[in-house]
């Protein structure tokens, strides 16, 4: 699909998600140098303006770097999240070595839709937690989170998330309840446009949208996560031992 000079999308803003979406889609890999400004000029039939812009953008969100005397480069330092970790975000950060960092949105008690009550074996309209979370790494937001906790087993928990940085810290000392398995369901979707304002990326940029239940010792339902990130920004891994 090449650039549409009639939308009133800037032209840089065209090339720099064409650019973008090179990288998701492994064009080009990381430590990787993208072609020239001259090249790109003659690969996206635009001004070497346009270019620059476009790079520059992408050199501010972290997608590329720019090496001097060598060119530009794509960005080789995603975030590693194992697939198989029970652990929470503060947690993940922690094994980074990063101070963890959320903005709770919305921390809300509504009756349990059914799909909920379904993954928390809850009957439908019980009281749950909506809880909504921005994530942050390096002051960039990395995960938006939507997740629901059954307040009938969990009483007061809205209480609480807002005073502590863990939430699976709160469910271990409050409740006695820690998380020992997950399951998780994994799909790529478009940035909606509210999408892209929260994780500030472009709209219709490539993000992972990860479904997890978490489970106790018991293997009882703890919460029902649904959270999101651009796939440029996370590797998913997957480590096992025999």
């Amino acid at each position: 699909m090449g650039l549409n000079p009639s939308t009133p999308q800037p032209l840089y803003m065209q090339v720099r998600q064409m650019l973008k979406n090179s990288i998701q889609q492994g064009k080009y890999k990381p430590d990787e140098q993208i072609p020239t400004e001259a090249e790109l000029c003659e690969a996206y039939n635009v001004s070497r303006i346009t270019i620059r812009k476009a790079i520059e953008e992408l050199v501010r969100d972290g997608t590329l770097t720019r090496i001097p005397r060598r060119g530009t480069f794509v960005t080789s330092n995603k975030f590693h999240n194992e697939l198989l970790s029970v652990s929470g975000f503060s947690e993940f950060s922690h094994q980074l070595g990063m101070i963890p960092n959320s903005r709770i949105l919305k921390s809300e008690v509504i009756p349990a839709p059914e799909d909920v009550a379904h993954h928390l074996l809850i009957k439908e309209g019980s009281p749950v937690l909506e809880l909504e979370r921005l994530m942050y790494v390096n002051d960039r937001p990395l995960f938006y989170d939507i997740a629901h906790y059954s307040l009938i087993r969990f009483p007061d928990l809205e209480k609480k998330i807002a005073k502590n940085e863990s939430t699976y810290k709160v469910l271990l000392e409050d409740y006695h309840t820690e998380i020992v398995s997950n399951e998780k369901v994994i799909d790529v979707i478009g940035a909606t446009q509210e999408y892209a304002k929260l994780l500030e990326c472009d709209n219709g940029a490539n993000l992972f949208r990860i479904l997890k239940i978490a489970f106790d010792a018991n293997d009882e339902p703890v919460h029902l996560s649904t959270f999101m990130c651009e796939t440029n920004k996370v590797n998913l891994t997957v480590h096992r031992t025999k």
